[in-house]
């Protein structure tokens, strides 16, 4: 993940909607969860939040919120998961998945498995559409804002 050009508008995982105060959020391409997001941080190499300071923790966190409302906008979940693990890319950055009600949440009421968020892609037309809806709420012009 560190290895990531995060000036691409879409670095192969996903496609940015937001260019934040220290770190990107992407809408992601993997998964069958619709609005499954990823907020990136894009300082230095962090694994851990205690690594941050006080001003990179809150403004990292506020990063994560305006995704999170944007998500909500859009796509009326139930209830938004916020994951911050770093098990298999120690890098940090926080998954963000809307909870649906029975019949279209892979997991209803439950700990999401994550063959939901891993296993398969997006519709790439419907993620694209999606992708333009999300920056429209985070950005008036529609763009995810200008390379840091």
């Amino acid at each position: 993940m560190c290895q990531n050009d995060f000036d691409a508008d879409d670095i192969g995982w996903g496609l940015l909607v937001r260019r934040g105060e220290v770190s990107n959020a992407y809408l992601w391409r993997s998964g069958h969860v619709r609005g499954y997001a990823v907020v990136i941080y894009t300082g230095r190499h962090i694994a851990e939040p205690t690594e941050l300071d006080e001003e990179e923790t809150a403004a990292f966190w506020r990063d994560v919120l305006a995704l999170g409302r944007a998500v909500e906008a859009l796509y009326e979940p139930l209830k938004m998961n916020y994951l911050l693990l770093g098990n298999q890319i120690p890098h940090a950055h926080w998954h963000c998945v809307p909870r649906r009600e029975a019949g279209t949440d892979p997991a209803p009421g439950g700990p999401l498995p994550f063959d939901a968020l891993d296993l398969g892609q997006q519709d790439e037309e419907q993620l694209q559409a999606d992708a333009r809806a999300l920056r429209q709420l985070l950005h008036p012009s529609g763009h995810p804002g200008a390379p840091r």
